[in-house]
């Protein structure tokens, strides 16, 4: 098994991770809006894997964001 996939491996099995598409789909909008958020700061600071360029979130860092967050807040609640 690579490092990397080792390295993922062992941070799935820590706590749940949601990538873009994982997102998008959570709060119910498009991959570019998630984009968006994450360049802006709206999302919890992504995490990457070395040498690997699609970030991640934490589940937990996702909830803890939604209670302070307004749009996360909002954006959850009109989920399809």
């Amino acid at each position: 098994m690579s490092k990397h996939l080792s390295a993922l491996v062992e941070i799935l099995a820590a706590k749940p991770v949601l990538t873009r598409k994982d997102l998008a789909n959570r709060y119910g909008r498009h991959l570019s809006s998630i984009d968006r958020w994450h360049a802006e700061g709206v999302l919890p600071a992504a995490r990457y894997l070395r040498g690997c360029p699609l970030p991640f979130w934490r589940a937990c860092d996702l909830e803890a964001a939604e209670k302070t967050e307004t749009c996360l807040k909002r954006a959850k609640g009109k989920k399809k």
